[in-house]
C-alpha cells in the first residue's frame, strides 16, 4: 500500500496561522507612526516578513513530501525483509518498484 497524505498518521501541522500573522504585522506596522528615519524601512520589513513566511511555506511542503517518500521506501523495506523470509524468488522487486515510482526514479535515488 502507498501512503499518500490522507493514509498517513503524522504528517506534521503548521501550529501558526501564517498568513494571518503576516496580516497582522502589517495592520499593526501600518498603525504605528514612524519617525522619518524609519519610512523606508518599515515597508522592506514587511517584504521580509512576506519572504519568510513564503520559505517556511515552502519548507513545509518539503518535509511533508520528503516523509511521504521516507515512509514508502519503509514500507518497501518491510515488505522485501518480508519476502525473503518467505522465500520468494526476487524480495528486491519491491524496492525496485518504489525507487522506480519515487521522484528521481530508481537511478535517482
Amino acid at each position: 500500500m502507498t501512503i499518500t497524505p490522507q493514509n498517513q498518521p503524522h504528517i506534521p501541522q503548521l501550529q501558526i496561522d501564517l498568513e494571518g500573522t503576516l496580516s497582522t504585522i502589517a495592520i499593526e506596522l501600518a498603525r504605528v507612526r514612524i519617525c522619518d528615519q524609519c519610512q523606508e524601512s518599515v515597508p522592506s520589513l514587511i517584504d521580509d516578513f512576506a519572504h519568510l513566511v513564503t520559505e517556511i511555506t515552502r519548507l513545509h511542503s518539503v518535509l511533508v513530501r520528503e516523509r511521504l517518500i521516507s515512509a514508502n521506501l519503509r514500507a518497501a523495506i518491510r515488505a522485501a525483509l518480508g519476502a525473503e523470509s518467505d522465500g520468494e524468488a526476487d524480495p528486491l522487486e519491491y524496492l525496485r518498484d518504489e525507487l522506480a515510482g519515487s521522484p528521481g526514479g530508481a537511478h535517482g535515488a
